[in-house]
């Protein structure tokens, strides 16, 4: 179920980008469409740490 979050940097990229791609404003004195990609990455590494933290195949013993 956790897995479904893997979904979120997706859509944020993807479905977000036709939204975020202009200039103005500046964000952090960078263009927002370039904030707008480093937000991204920022987030899906987040999601992945989640992902990986609950992933119960992470959790078994190695034999």
């Amino acid at each position: 179920m956790v897995k479904l979050l893997l979904i979120v940097p997706f859509i944020f990229i993807l479905a977000g980008m036709p939204f975020a791609n202009r200039i103005h404003p500046m964000v952090l004195g960078m263009p927002f469409n370039l904030f707008w990609v480093a937000a991204g990455i920022l987030l899906s590494t987040c999601i992945l740490a989640i992902v990986y933290h609950f992933d119960k195949q992470n959790k078994e013993e190695k034999q």
